[in-house]
């Protein structure tokens, strides 16, 4: 079977075999919940033409996007080899197929396998290192080289090139101003590099998006397949 998530399809048949009973196949929409701050974790998330957004939250009901989960990876893994708990809010951020089973079933399976294991931690390894990047580019970059870098992660994780974005939820994601964003994104569909119409954003020149972008674009991209090049 094409299971269309690189986590699944990285796994020995034995591994699979263990996990394909308890895979049960589901569309998500937009906005909905995954798992809430200081709550446990119940089921896994491995997408397959969706994408996960993880968000911390701050105590003024501020939040900010730590990083994006599509079908390079899966939300829940790490959890499945220690913590159930989720110290951050997880929402569907691009609704669409994914895969979807109870914690403890991988759990189970990960107890009983050396290399259902490493496969969980190779991956659980690749999304935080994404964490770490954005965090750094948060902190560093400006607000039209991050939106060009996350305009360019999620294009790779849908495999195309409409993207289902309204500006709102943009602003949300990037932790800025609405008319932050309004600003940017119209300056680059002056530019040519996006069009935007009835919460769609359309990427037209993708190398030129990628010279808007920061350094992070490449270095969470080149990393993540190093890390995952033997999987």
């Amino acid at each position: 079977m094409d299971w269309k998530n690189h986590f699944l399809e990285s796994l020995q048949p034995a591994d699979m075999a263990r996990l394909e009973p308890h895979l049960e196949r589901l569309e998500m929409e937009r906005d909905d919940l995954i798992a809430e701050a200081h709550q446990p974790v119940s089921s896994v998330y491995l997408p397959i033409r969706s994408v996960i957004s993880v968000v911390a939250l701050m105590r003024d009901g501020r939040a900010v996007e730590t990083r994006t989960i599509g079908c390079e990876s899966g939300f829940g893994l790490l959890n499945a080899l220690g913590s159930p708990i989720s110290f951050e809010r997880v929402v569907c951020q691009i609704g669409g197929e994914t895969w979807r089973m109870a914690l403890p079933a991988l759990s189970q399976a990960a107890a009983a396998s050396a290399s259902l294991s490493s496969s969980i931690a190779r991956h659980s390894q690749a999304t935080l290192l994404q964490a770490a990047q954005t965090t750094a580019c948060n902190a560093l970059h400006t607000a039209e080289q991050r939106l060009c870098r996350w305009l360019l992660l999620t294009r790779e994780r849908l495999g195309g090139e409409v993207l289902p974005l309204t500006q709102e939820h943009l602003s949300i994601m990037l932790g800025v101003q609405r008319t932050t964003i309004t600003a940017i994104a119209s300056e680059l569909q002056s530019s040519g590099l996006v069009s935007y119409s009835r919460g769609r954003i359309t990427l037209r020149d993708r190398a030129g998006l990628a010279a808007r972008s920061c350094e992070c674009y490449e270095a969470i991209e080149t990393a993540a397949k190093q890390m995952l090049q033997d999987t």
